[in-house]
């Protein structure tokens, strides 16, 4: 079942073509789901290396600068790891050498029978829609059930839809549209519905930020978040806003496929280079809002998670 899945995916998603060369960076703790990658990778080119790293301590920290390097030199780079290098220099970089980057931060067996299934057309036609409501909009106000009431100003939307082309860094399963908003700009509360990964609670449900000029001022009670923020030099700035568009999708407690459940939205802190931001930070975490409803400027896109 991995293996076929894994292999759907190299073909729709990263569409490898014979003679591309193949890395897959893993670690400890999700080699079994690497495998299955590097199995399907050799049924459609010869040059397929498999890379075990550390595991690191929080998402978005940089792999060794060995392997940062090792990255430049391949077409396509899969990595399946516990911590997120999607927002990394490393893989940024590796993109602008012309790899395909895939990174899917935190994969279970769970999620690869579930959102990693998805009709990616469809989520591709989903996020268009979302994108249609988005594009000239130039302040978005966000407010949830939980108490979360916030504006913020987007920068370029991007589209993840599940497609990795050259040059590009993607996340699968996929499923979102987000922006980096201006930094500076975002005022407002945030009520945490879920932010967790893994059994790795970051904040309990509940948590309030208060959120002035684009950074977490105020963080009420005590979290691995707090701690953080104290902590990780930028780990306060507001890093990006996205809306989930995968249908197949639901709530596990894993920031993968949480951030992608279509009715739900996330707030990220931390590094937004990646995205199109100034900031720069050693880690990248998400928030995840429930039934959020979403003004694009003074139009109503979303209402309690349905989008209009």
């Amino acid at each position: 079942m991995l293996e076929t899945t894994a292999l759907n995916v190299l073909k729709k998603c990263l569409n490898i073509k014979k003679g591309e060369k193949v890395l897959i960076i893993t670690d400890k703790n999700k080699e079994k789901i690497a495998n299955s990658f590097f199995n399907a990778s050799k049924k459609l080119t010869k040059e397929v290396i498999l890379l075990k790293i550390p595991v690191a301590k929080v998402h978005g920290s940089e792999p060794p600068s060995k392997v940062a390097s090792f990255m430049r030199k391949f077409d396509v780079i899969i990595a399946p790891t516990s911590k997120s290098l999607t927002h990394t220099k490393a893989s940024q970089k590796a993109a602008k050498s012309g790899a395909k980057v895939a990174t899917l931060p935190g994969i279970t067996e769970e999620i690869t029978k579930q959102s990693l299934t998805a009709d990616f057309s469809k989520v591709e036609k989903l996020t268009h829609k979302l994108y249609s409501k988005l594009k000239n909009a130039k302040t978005i106000k966000i407010l949830t059930p939980s108490g979360t009431n916030i504006i913020l100003h987007p920068r370029k939307w991007i589209l993840d839809t599940g497609v990795i082309k050259k040059y590009s860094v993607g996340n699968l399963p996929a499923g979102e549209i987000f922006c980096a908003p201006l930094e500076r700009k975002t005022d407002g509360i945030i009520v945490i519905d879920s932010m967790q990964d893994n059994g790795e609670v970051y904040a309990p449900k509940g948590t309030n930020i208060v959120v002035l000029e684009g950074n977490a001022a105020i963080i009420v009670g005590k979290s691995k978040l707090e701690t953080y923020f104290k902590t990780i030099k930028n780990g306060t700035n507001i890093a990006e806003f996205g809306i989930g568009t995968n249908y197949k999708a639901k709530v596990i407690g894993n920031t993968l496929q949480d951030e992608k459940v279509l009715g739900t939205c996330h707030i990220a802190f931390g590094n937004n280079t990646s995205m199109g931001g100034k900031v720069y930070s050693k880690m990248h975490l998400d928030a995840i809002l429930f039934n959020p409803t979403i003004y694009a400027d003074k139009n109503l896109i979303m209402k309690k998670g349905v989008i209009l």
